[in-house]
């Protein structure tokens, strides 16, 4: 496995001060929980899936600001519950915070939740500007 020191490539890199930024942190985040599944479904579009048993759409808070998604899911007995003494607990649920980078082409063009599966599409939507294009050899 290579080994990559983002603060050597850093001082030889000019105007990627946003990268870096980001880079440096995501280092040492705990992204175990909740699990969750990135599928590219085509050239185009991106899935990601989250495993969020005992939520409520209610619980969850989705943000997409500049290119930062924030996916914050809020877990907690709710008024009144009190929390049951459990003999084994194997299943997980706690609150938690999750935020991605998103690419300045991509988009989130939908977001559902069903079967405790947080399903957010993510398309990418490349301006004509930006896109390829053929000259004419004069």
């Amino acid at each position: 496995m290579v080994n990559f020191e983002v603060d050597t490539f850093a001082r030889q890199a000019i105007g990627f001060d946003r990268l870096f930024d980001v880079m440096n942190n995501i280092r040492g985040v705990d992204i175990s929980y909740p699990p969750y599944d990135i599928i590219k479904k085509d050239e185009e579009t991106y899935l990601i899936e989250f495993a969020l048993s005992g939520f409520k759409k209610d619980d969850l808070n989705i943000k997409v600001k500049e290119n930062n998604l924030t996916i914050i899911g809020t877990y907690g007995t709710g008024e009144g519950e009190s929390t049951p003494e459990y003999l084994h607990k194997g299943i997980a649920k706690r609150s938690f915070n999750r935020d991605f980078v998103l690419a300045d082409t991509l988009h989130v063009e939908d977001v559902t939740f069903s079967e405790g599966l947080l399903r957010i599409i993510l398309k990418q939507i490349i301006p004509e500007e930006q896109k390829p294009k053929t000259l004419k050899i004069n």
